[in-house]
């Protein structure tokens, strides 16, 4: 590979603090998730799958991706797959998606563990920390925060990470400015303490620390957005009752040492028994009520960091969110940017019907998406009996594999539908960067 340079300076905050800045003029964005990349990287056979996830962002005119920067225990290529040991050529894959990232002029946000399963995560944490203390294995992540083995741990990859050498750049980490930012979690949240002390002590502490090692690098928390009581009009807000989370948007984006917010957007699971309209209203709510206080009270930018739809309608959905995100950018409010959830390369399949491909998938991958479809939309058992006492639910699955094709034809159809919005979106942005841009020089 040839060594590129870092992708040009850092992203900044503007002095108003309401948007990001590179080189001084605005830096609104359009972005994707990809959370595999580290993992694919450290596979030679398969570092063509990153290579293709960042030249399809390019082409797009998407400027930043976010994925994982850590995978811990005993997962397929863990960066840790042991506390405070470190996989040299998982490490070398990170280096890798940063390199080849920084060729492509494209800024990465890199999370930095998990509250949920998989990569390991703070569950896993959790677990290094009864082994050493010699307790029985608990797997409840909200443990990690105020466990003393766990942030022991934490902290020291913290500062292997940002001290970091990039093995192919020569860069660390802690100077690359292709690193846009460090979320310190992908939605960390604390179930069952209504207070929100121990989720705001880690973020308190943790950011702080982090900072303290890198202070070139933003930082965020990487929480989804609920609403808590330091902003008790806004409750009704909130996608369900989530004052049982631990989470509080303005609070734990308030502390000193995080740069900006974020939020995740999901009305296909947060509300179930609404229908589609519904769920795009309340979309439309949960980002206008977060950029007012962004705008108003926090006075820090917004990133919505994750959004997705199912396949159905999905062209549409993205249309009216990104829509939004301009018209407040456009309003001078304190949005910056967009990462939709998700995309993937050809080769990989579309394990939560959420993603977006910039290229046709192979064959067998069309394969195996297409029985992910028939899968999902099998009816329950129950109904099957009701709807057709005289039918089998195995004649009716069969009915259903007869449809593969319309599925796959319909999925490529509203697959093209997506990208043209996106593009859209990223050039709108885009123009945006060049009008703050011509108004500097003015």
């Amino acid at each position: 590979m040839e060594c590129p340079s870092p992708a040009g300076l850092f992203v900044q905050l503007s002095p108003d603090r309401r948007r990001f800045e590179l080189d001084g003029s605005p830096f609104f964005f359009t972005g994707c998730n990809s959370y595999y990349l580290m993992t694919r990287a450290a596979d030679p056979g398969l570092q063509q799958q990153v290579l293709e996830v960042l030249d399809d962002a390019k082409a797009a005119g998407l400027t930043v991706v976010r994925t994982w920067a850590f995978n811990d225990g005993p997962e397929w290529n863990a960066l840790q797959p042991a506390p405070g040991q470190f996989d040299e050529r998982v490490f070398v894959g990170l280096d890798f998606v940063l390199a080849e990232a920084a060729m492509r002029g494209l800024k990465l946000l890199l999370a930095l563990t998990n509250y949920w399963t998989p990569f390991g995560g703070m569950t896993q944490y959790v677990k290094w920390s009864c082994e050493r203390r010699g307790v029985p294995v608990t797997g409840k992540a909200q443990a990690f925060y105020a466990d003393r083995h766990c942030q022991d741990i934490f902290k020291n990859f913290l500062v292997t990470i940002t001290s970091r050498t990039n093995t192919f750049t020569g860069v660390p980490y802690r100077d690359d400015p292709t690193i846009l930012g460090w979320s310190l979690a992908n939605e960390p949240r604390c179930e069952g303490d209504y207070s929100g002390s121990s989720l705001q002590d880690w973020i308190d502490s943790t950011a702080e620390f982090l900072k303290s090692l890198d202070s070139n690098h933003l930082i965020t928390v990487g929480s989804e957005g609920f609403l808590g009581s330091s902003t008790p009009d806004l409750l009704p807000d909130n996608p369900y009752d989530t004052m049982n989370q631990g989470c509080d948007f303005l609070r734990n984006h308030r502390s000193p040492s995080v740069d900006f917010a974020t939020i995740h957007l999901w009305p296909d699971s947060w509300l179930t028994n609404v229908d589609d309209e519904r769920r795009v209203q309340f979309a439309r709510r949960w980002i206008n009520c977060h950029v007012d206080v962004c705008t108003q009270l926090l006075r820090k930018p917004l990133v919505l960091a994750e959004f997705g739809w199912k396949l159905d309608g999905r062209a549409a959905y993205y249309d009216k969110v990104f829509e939004q995100i301009v018209s407040h950018a456009k309003a001078g409010h304190a949005v910056t940017g967009s990462c939709f959830w998700m995309t993937a390369s050809s080769a990989y399949p579309d394990y939560d019907g959420m993603t977006v491909y910039f290229r046709p998938p192979t064959p067998e991958v069309e394969s195996q998406n297409a029985a992910l479809m028939v899968k999902n939309a099998q009816p329950d058992k129950q109904q099957c009996a009701a709807d057709s006492p005289q039918s089998s639910l195995g004649a009716l699955q069969g009915k259903l594999q007869g449809q593969v094709s319309s599925l796959l034809d319909h999925a490529r159809h509203n697959n093209k539908s997506v990208m043209e919005v996106i593009r859209h979106n990223a050039k709108n942005m885009q123009e945006l960067n060049q009008h703050g841009k011509e108004c500097k020089v003015m």
